[in-house]
């Protein structure tokens, strides 16, 4: 009876290499893969990031908005809704004074102060406060016919730093309005929200007199006075700075100059329609 045996024979140098190349071929694609996966994933978070900023943000200043031209006497007449245009350069809150309206086509653009009137025994819980919270019952110089103007506005770079991160905020202020300087009201500035670049704002105007708005326009160029509707944009930034978007981008904001930016940083522009329902 004859024994087979079979010899086993190992790779050669050739095959091996071969082999060693072919996996790292595979090794290389599969990272490659990976890195794009998580290139995307970042990027899509940073949007998301953005648009929810963007979101929050707008839909928190449109409610306080329509607080403009309130009055809480039932039968009285209808107050001006939003503040006249500023007359002096460089009043900015906190600062006595700087509750106006401010038209600006830089990149943090406009102020916007709307007004309404306070009384004491309404049963609203939203008009007896100032924009940061605090109650305006047994504020000095507040009574039930005092005028509260409301002023909303973003300050760039309040770090003081030279990095452009998340230091780009949206900030409000309550203010007496009186004969003489408007004051503002105990609690002060208040920061409402991180990361928001621009804030623009075009007012409805029906002209003198008239009661149909046919456009949009700066409050430079509107019948304040006779203002039912503002349009509302902001520019809202990602907080991640993983999430990175090749190229650079141009933002435009309603009326403002393009705002061109080549950071990386995922943004989102959102606008919105104000009605006053108080006029």
């Amino acid at each position: 009876m004859k024994t087979f045996r079979f010899k086993q024979q190992g790779m050669t140098l050739i095959e091996l290499m071969i082999a060693g190349v072919i996996s790292i071929i595979i090794g290389l694609v599969v990272m490659q893969l990976m890195i794009g996966s998580n290139r995307a994933s970042n990027r899509i978070d940073g949007m998301a990031q953005a648009q929810e900023n963007a979101r929050f943000t707008l839909t928190w200043l449109a409610k306080q908005v329509r607080h403009a031209g309130f009055n809480p006497e039932l039968f009285g007449a209808a107050i001006q809704p939003v503040a006249d245009l500023c007359t002096g350069a460089g009043v900015v809150p906190p600062a006595n004074d700087a509750a106006c309206t401010w038209e600006a086509t830089d990149q943090a653009g406009d102020r916007l102060a709307i007004r309404r009137k306070f009384r004491d025994t309404t049963d609203n819980t939203w008009d007896q406060f100032t924009c940061s919270g605090v109650d305006l019952a047994g504020l000095p110089g507040v009574d039930d016919e005092s005028v509260i103007i409301d002023v909303y506005w973003v300050a760039l770079n309040t770090s003081g730093g030279t990095d452009d991160e998340y230091d780009d905020v949206l900030r409000c202020a309550s203010y007496l309005e009186n004969s003489g300087a408007d004051t503002i009201l105990s609690g002060g500035v208040q920061t409402i929200a991180s990361g928001i670049e621009s804030f623009q704002v075009l007012y409805a105007d029906p002209g003198a007199g008239g009661t149909n708005a046919t456009r949009y326009v700066p409050a430079d160029q509107a019948t304040i006075t006779d203002v039912t509707t503002i349009r509302i944009a902001i520019l809202a930034r990602a907080f991640s700075d993983a999430a990175r978007v090749q190229g650079k981008r141009s933002y435009v904001v309603l009326d403002a100059n393009p705002i061109t930016l080549e950071d990386n940083i995922p943004r989102q522009i959102l606008a919105t329609t104000v009605f006053f329902p108080n006029r």
